[in-house]
């Protein structure tokens, strides 16, 4: 696939969550590379007929992938950046202007290069509801927990949504520890919250109404530029 110049240096302007294949050889330079770590998240190899939520979508990595598997994607990311739940510790790296671009732009560009369908919505996951957006057969919701101060209220508002089957993969505790416990991290720069060990993960998932649950998987997710991440796990859970 020939990518225009023009096009092809808006890729390198920007600012990309996730590492994309945007075809012939043009990789977006993603801070993560999912694709490696694909296979720990336990996405269903056939998705046909399939209506699928992608909760905090970023450069829409796993929501164009779903579409590819033949799922019928809504994505949702926030309207501003300031909309996500900092602290008073947090202070921006960067200019607002370009971290509100970083928010949008990748993934409607990658959008249009794929021709994709994925509808995007903006709203904070503290909003689903049947209502506000729909039910969805599998809710799928990647790295999001950690960044929120109530992670229960965000785990109630995907169960609402949610028919079959939630993906849900977060940054964890590493500890063989059987009673719920999370690591408090909202004094380190007021983005990230909380890591859960796996017995307080589980302990979520069911106060947020969820009958039952299953652990998929383990893996450490290293940054793009190989560096070392942070351990995530990942657990399916069923509202019914």
């Amino acid at each position: 696939m020939y990518m225009p110049i023009k096009k092809s240096n808006k890729i390198k302007s920007l600012i990309w969550y996730h590492t994309l294949d945007l075809g012939n050889g043009n990789l977006t330079p993603g801070i993560y590379d999912h694709r490696r770590y694909l296979r720990f998240y336990g996405i269903p190899d056939d998705l046909s007929g399939k209506k699928v939520l992608d909760v905090g979508t970023a450069s829409g990595f796993f929501a164009f992938e779903m579409e590819k598997r033949g799922a019928e994607v809504t994505a949702t990311e926030l309207k501003k950046w300031q909309d996500h739940d900092f602290g008073p510790l947090y202070v921006p790296d960067k200019p607002i202007k370009v971290l509100q671009s970083y928010l949008h732009e990748p993934f409607d560009l990658a959008k249009r290069i794929f021709r994709s369908k994925v509808k995007k919505k903006k709203i904070n996951v503290y909003q689903l509801s049947p209502k506000s957006i729909g039910i969805f057969d599998i809710t799928f919701c990647s790295s999001v927990l950690l960044h929120l101060r109530d992670p229960v209220k965000a785990l109630w508002r995907i169960r609402t949504v949610t028919k079959e089957m939630a993906v849900i993969a977060t940054g964890i505790h590493q500890d063989s520890e059987r009673e719920p416990m999370a690591f408090f991290m909202g004094n380190r720069g007021g983005d990230t919250w909380w890591l859960p060990n796996k017995a307080c993960l589980e302990a979520m998932v069911e106060s947020a109404g969820f009958k039952r649950w299953e652990w998929y998987s383990e893996f450490q997710l290293d940054y793009g530029d190989g560096s070392q991440g942070m351990l995530h796990g990942v657990i399916h859970a069923f509202p019914i």
